[in-house]
Formats: C-alpha cells, sequence, structure tokens
C-alpha cells in the first residue's frame, strides 16, 4: 500500500496521543507502516468482567483504534478517519495479562477504508486469538 502523507508516522501517531479514552486503557503503539498498525495493553483489574475474563468493551477498542491506525497511515494531509461501522467476533475469552492488536487495511478508497484488526491474549508465554472485527473507517475532510 502507498502513503499519501510522508508524514503518516506522525499522523498515526497523533491518532493515539490525541485519544483519550485509548490512552486511559493504557493501549499503546507498538507499529506503524503503510497500511499496517500495531498496538498492545497491558491488562488491568479494572478492565476484567465478573468472570474475570478480559471484558469485551476492552477488546473492541483495541481492535477499532488500531484499525483506525492502518487506515490513517493511508490518508491524505489534512484528513482523518471515523468508523463508520464494525463487527466483531470473539472467538474465546480473553485471559493474560496483555492483548496484542494487529490490523491492516483490506482496500484503500478514496472516501472508505475496510480493515480487519486481530486480537491476541497473551499468558505468559503463550498468546491466543481471542477476537477478529472487520472495521470499516471514513475519510473526512479536516477544515
Amino acid at each position: 500500500m502507498q502513503f499519501q502523507d510522508p508524514n503518516f508516522q506522525q499522523a498515526a501517531e497523533q491518532l493515539f496521543a490525541r485519544a483519550a479514552f485509548p490512552q486511559h486503557l493504557g493501549m499503546r503503539l507498538t507499529r506503524i507502516e503503510p497500511g499496517l498498525c500495531g498496538s498492545e495493553l497491558t491488562a488491568q483489574p479494572w478492565q476484567m468482567q465478573q468472570d474475570k475474563f478480559i471484558h469485551a468493551g476492552v477488546i473492541a477498542t483495541l481492535a477499532d483504534h488500531t484499525a483506525g491506525g492502518a487506515a490513517m497511515t493511508l490518508v491524505e494531509a489534512g484528513q482523518t478517519i471515523l468508523s463508520v461501522e464494525y463487527k466483531i467476533n470473539f472467538l474465546r475469552p480473553a485471559l493474560g495479562d496483555r492483548l496484542r492488536c494487529e490490523a491492516r487495511v483490506l482496500r484503500h478508497g478514496r472516501t472508505l477504508i475496510p480493515t480487519e484488526a486481530e486480537v491476541y491474549a497473551i499468558d505468559g508465554a503463550e498468546e491466543k486469538m481471542v477476537a477478529k472485527a472487520i472495521v470499516t473507517l471514513a475519510v473526512v475532510t479536516m477544515k
């Protein structure tokens, strides 16, 4: 995939730096390449649901925001992205001390950018995919 903005890395970094809720969750950017983004977070006790699994809302936010990071690497300077739709499949309970997400753009459209994101739970040396999402993002010109 070809980036439109030579400062695409900075644009993706700013997407993460300016987002209060993902920051509150502890999301960290781990990878930025044209059409690709990686992130992770360390699970906290307040992020667990009633059965001590990492809450689905935390997983969904990680997938959505990381997909946005992947899309952000391909838009022009002065543009941003907004999620317009996403579907997520939870494959197994998320057990572990960390979550890792990898997202990639499926097609770089002029107005819509569909992406996919995979979320993994890491428990010691063991890593298992716990969710897969398809996220569609709209390209928005900032004024």
